[in-house]
């Protein structure tokens, strides 16, 4: 340093600190040249762009700018004052800290920047509300990450030994880890969910082997869902995370209605499909707005040739899975309703009874297979005597 000093100025302690004080006073207009420089060119070329990034950024780091070239300025002030000679290590060292804390500040705005921006322009185009609740939590862990390490790099400069301090640290920070695991285990379950887009708020879910309902809030703890009877599950992420569930609002909302049924054998297999299908478009004339009839046409397929009936199922699309509901429950009535009208019959389970007469073999007897048979045409058999012969 004392190199660029000029003759006049290392004469005299006069000469010395007025080369100080211009070093000083440059380091100041200096800092005030590139204060407005910054924050109004810079600005003009950051108006073009779509994004406020930029502008977020350059704000960021106006004033640990300004602040960081004042103190390289009285830095350089005080190294070519002789008299301080003696104590340059420890104004070194004094300068060396106020680095660190300049660059931790300015990493901590820069940050916080970033995450301005990713809320305001990208965590709102989300469905969930999830990026909010993680965007200051985020910010804290990191904000807390950059003053550990810079903590440690000012100890070190200073001479400390770190090697003690940083197994104590280990020590403790495996102690808080174990005590926190289920904590963090939680919040990983939601960072993974949410970044899957495998659910979000207002989507209809249903577990496996547990509730399903309407999701009304993903937390960095817990989910909670609302069954259709009103009630308030609360769920942790971690289990949410490892359980199979099914989500009725991914990737549409539309839900196949399939309603299993069965008429007789009796019945006349075409005026069964007719009938069905008659009042399936009944119901998307009487409840368009729960019903989806547009994109898709009622269909009824049989099946199979039953124990008592031939069955057959019946499909419609409800607009969600809540509306299914409605859709199966209208289903149902009218179905029974109109068959009953048209005569189309839907058997009971029969049972068949095997019983011997006066001595001779047994002989197999089933009453009619009709639901408005008798009581003994429900069993399948008239009344018998259960102590005749074997």
């Amino acid at each position: 340093m004392s190199n660029l000093i000029p003759d006049w100025a290392q004469r005299t302690l006069t000469g010395e600190a007025l080369f100080a004080l211009i070093i000083l006073g440059g380091a100041l207009a200096l800092a005030l040249l590139v204060h407005p420089l910054v924050s109004r060119v810079a600005k003009m070329f950051t108006r073009k762009t779509k994004t406020t990034l930029d502008d977020l950024l350059i704000d960021a780091i106006q004033a640990p700018l300004f602040v960081f070239i004042l103190i390289q300025g009285l830095y350089l002030a005080a190294s070519s004052i002789s008299v301080l000679h003696d104590t340059q290590g420890g104004v070194t060292k004094t300068w060396l800290v106020i680095m660190f804390v300049i660059l931790m500040v300015a990493a901590t705005r820069v940050i916080r920047a970033f995450i301005t921006w990713y809320g305001q322009e990208i965590a709102v185009k989300t469905k969930s509300n999830m990026d909010e609740k993680l965007l200051p939590i985020v910010r804290r862990v990191l904000t807390v990450l950059i003053y550990a390490i810079g903590g440690l790099l000012i100890l070190d400069n200073l001479g400390l030994e770190l090697s003690p301090l940083i197994a104590g640290l280990g020590l403790g920070g495996l102690a808080v880890a174990l005590a926190l695991q289920p904590m963090l285990s939680n919040f990983v379950a939601s960072a993974a969910m949410v970044s899957d887009r495998a659910i979000s708020v207002g989507d209809f879910v249903e577990l496996q082997g547990g509730p399903s309902g309407t999701i009304q809030d993903i937390g960095w703890r817990s989910t909670k869902i609302v069954t259709p009877v009103g009630n308030l599950v609360s769920i942790p992420n971690s289990k949410l995370a490892d359980t199979i569930f099914t989500n009725y609002d991914i990737p549409t909302k539309d839900v196949a209605v399939v309603l299993n049924c069965g008429v007789s054998y009796e019945s006349n297999l075409a005026q069964v499909e007719q009938t069905a299908l008659e009042v399936a478009q009944g119901l998307v004339k009487d409840l368009p707005d729960t019903v989806i009839f547009k994109t898709f046409e009622p269909v009824l397929r049989f099946r199979e040739f039953g124990d008592s009936n031939i069955t057959f199922v019946l499909v419609v699309k409800a607009v969600d899975r809540v509306q299914s509901f409605l859709v199966t429950h209208e289903l149902v009535k009218r179905l029974h309703e109109r068959f009953g009208k048209d005569g189309i019959e839907i058997n009971y389970p029969v049972r068949k009874l095997v019983y011997a007469q006066d001595g001779k073999k047994p002989v197999a007897s089933a009453g009619k297979r009709s639901a408005s048979s008798d009581r003994t045409g429900v069993l399948g058999a008239p009344d018998v005597d259960m102590d005749a012969d074997a």
